[in-house]
Formats: C-alpha cells, sequence, structure tokens
C-alpha cells in the first residue's frame, strides 16, 4: 500500500495491488481532497502480478512528479476491519441519530 499526500493542493493518493475475487490482479486507486469528502475510486485490471506492479510503479512516479510526497494515514483506525457481534452492530445503530429527532 502506498498512500501520499500532495502539500501544495490539500489532495491524498492512495494505491494498492491486490487480487479480485476471480484471481486477476488489479491496481486500486483512490485519490481525492483532504479537506472534503469528495474522491474517487479506480480498480484497473491486468493479466499478471508484474503488469500491475509495473502499472503501480508508474502510477507512483507520475504521482511524485506532480509534488506528492509519502505520507503516513492520519487516522489508521478509521480503515481497520473490527470483528463486531450483532448486539454491537444493533448498539451503534441505537446510537445514530435519526433526523426526526434532530428537530425535536
Amino acid at each position: 500500500m502506498i498512500y501520499m499526500t500532495n502539500p501544495k493542493t490539500l489532495r491524498f493518493y492512495w494505491l494498492n495491488i491486490q487480487q479480485d475475487l476471480f484471481g486477476i490482479w488489479c491496481v486500486h486507486k483512490i485519490y481525492g481532497g483532504l479537506t472534503n469528502h469528495r474522491g474517487r475510486e479506480v480498480w484497473l485490471s491486468f493479466e499478471s502480478k508484474t503488469e500491475a506492479s509495473k502499472a503501480l510503479t508508474d502510477i507512483e512516479y507520475l504521482r511524485r512528479q506532480r509534488g506528492y510526497v509519502y505520507s503516513d494515514i492520519a487516522d489508521v483506525e478509521h480503515f481497520a476491519l473490527k470483528p463486531q457481534t450483532i448486539k454491537e452492530v444493533l448498539a451503534n445503530k441505537a446510537k445514530k441519530v435519526i433526523k426526526s429527532d434532530m428537530f425535536a
């Protein structure tokens, strides 16, 4: 996984290489603004792991040429998968604010 940010434009770029459910190698790109919730997610599929790795390094090189620098993810817990029981899921649902409660 490669996570990069551009301090001038306040944007991020996240690159990952992985196989999909059918065993096809893919480059997974997620990019967007650091200060807003707009972003985009793209999957590029390749014939082999070698081709996908080459594409990933090419994309990484282009991002570095455009001012992106390697960075740490600020909120790692945001991307962590945590096992939950049904009781925990229902408890979290109950905590959420319902629109009709906002105007009461």
